[in-house]
Parts: C-alpha cells; structure tokens; sequence
C-alpha cells in the first residue's frame, strides 16, 4: 500500500479536492482518496496536483490547456483507476509549464 497527499485532487473536469490522500492498492490502481486532516504514518507529500484517470499511459501534449488534458483524461468508467502526478505544474495559474509531465504513482 502506498498513499500520496497533494494540494488538488482531480477526480472529474468538474473541480478538485484540496489537501487529499490518494491510497493505492498493491497492484497501483486507486483504492480510495480521503481529505488530509492531519499527519498520517507512511504518507508522502508529493504536493501539486494529482487526477485520477482510468488511462494506464497518459501524455501532456505540447500546447495543451490543463483543462483540455483533463477532459481528455477523466473519463467516468467502471475499470480500476490510476493517480497521476502532474509535475512541473503552476498552480496559481492552474496550467502547465514547459517541465511539466503526467506521473503515474
């Protein structure tokens, strides 16, 4: 089990949670994700922004707006879900820079 903590979560083109957890199953597909409320053992700060999506290979295309990348990404499915860490992301302009890349946890 691994579980990561950032500033927005995106689950949906419809908004984030800020300051989550995303808890990873054994096989790195998303167990659940839960608000922050305090330190919890076993948890790395990864900050930033993580989406949830249920592509096992994701890119950020050169130009591409975070919100086109976003509806292009969350995709409502019943298959097992991945967490992506977009590094390299402004996030008080809520859009990509030129390091910015799509990690999957």
């Amino acid at each position: 089990m691994k579980r990561f903590a950032c500033h927005h979560l995106y689950v949906s083109t419809d908004g984030c949670y800020s300051k989550y957890v995303v808890e990873l199953e054994e096989n790195d597909t998303v167990k659940v994700y839960f608000p922050l409320k305090e330190e919890i053992s076993e948890t790395q700060w990864i900050g930033g922004v993580i989406i949830l999506s249920p592509l096992s290979d994701l890119e950020i295309f050169r130009e591409e707006t975070f919100v086109c990348f976003l509806k292009r990404s969350i995709v409502e499915t019943d298959v097992p879900i991945y967490a992506w860490h977009i590094t390299g992301f402004d996030l008080k302009k809520e859009e990509f820079t030129t390091t910015s890349k799509a990690v999957r946890l």
